[in-house]
């Protein structure tokens, strides 16, 4: 009975069940927070990127100049 009385409050009442302030930013011309949470995604996965790639041609490089009788041939 109780989830059907909130499923009739957020029918009557579709705008407050959108979505909490820190998704939207409080205002709808207000994007501040939002903008500073993507740039901060962003920021960090270029970093992950970057070791990972980094990382990778580093073993290849590695395994690349290994000479040829190491590598069991």
């Amino acid at each position: 009975m109780r989830a059907l009385g909130a499923a009739a409050l957020l029918a009557a009442l579709p705008g407050s069940a959108a979505a909490c302030a820190v998704c939207f930013g409080n205002d709808p011309g207000n994007k501040g927070l939002f903008d500073g949470i993507w740039w901060g995604i962003v920021v960090l996965l270029t970093v992950t990127m970057c070791m990972v790639g980094g990382i990778g041609w580093l073993l290849y490089k590695v395994e690349k100049d290994r000479p040829a009788d190491e590598n069991g041939g």
